[in-house]
């Protein structure tokens, strides 16, 4: 099971001049633990601040969870989920089976909740918002860059991009360098066809 966290809103009202808006998210299980978190980033800027003066200029509330709440709307459209899903299935099934973890016989999954996408990693478990407010997930992402790619492209697909393949570089599933063979390489490529999220290539 994955762990659960919360998402909270970092603000501070009136200390960016420049800037008055000025926010960030973070994910944690408390409010107290998110603003700790936003605390050791923002003293990289000014060393001299403490913890106690920074909860001075700093306003936190929660915006949502990695958990569906009991009564929640369910995602528009659950079905791209479910293709998506099921793609990293045969992905991690055949090959190198990338986005899966033998030792906790888990798959990186997508999930819809607290109105946010949220992508678990197979490896920890860890529950990662993909949301383009949070550039910073991948730093905890157990894989490379080129499958964080592929996973930036899954979750474009399921906002509703309907040939988002490659849009975040690598090639996608198209690229030649994925180490598996060709015959497993046709395999995924030909469910993420059949399944609506790949484009078929001419020729």
């Amino acid at each position: 099971m994955s762990e659960a966290l919360n998402l909270y809103e970092i603000s501070y009202p009136g200390y960016f001049d420049n800037y008055p808006d000025y926010s960030v998210l973070k994910k944690a299980k408390s409010a107290g633990a998110a603003k700790y978190d936003a605390y050791l980033s923002f003293s990289d800027s000014d060393p001299d601040m403490t913890f106690f003066d920074y909860l001075k200029i700093v306003k936190v509330h929660k915006v949502g969870q990695s958990a569906p709440s009991k009564n929640e709307e369910p995602f528009h459209a659950q079905h791209r989920i479910d293709v998506i899903n099921t793609l990293i299935k045969e992905i991690g099934s055949r090959g190198r089976k990338f986005l899966y973890s033998s030792k906790h016989d888990r798959y990186a999954s997508f999930h819809w909740a607290g109105g946010r996408l949220w992508l678990t990693d197979d490896y920890t478990g860890v529950p990662l918002l993909m949301d383009e407010s949070k550039p910073d997930e991948h730093y905890h992402f157990s894989h490379g860059e080129t499958l964080w790619g592929l996973m930036s492209d899954f979750r474009d697909f399921i906002n509703g991009d309907d040939d988002a393949n490659h849009n975040n570089g690598y090639g996608g599933l198209y690229c030649p360098h994925w180490g598996y063979s060709e015959e497993d390489m046709q395999a995924i490529r030909q469910l993420a066809v059949d399944s609506g999220y790949l484009k078929p290539r001419e020729g």
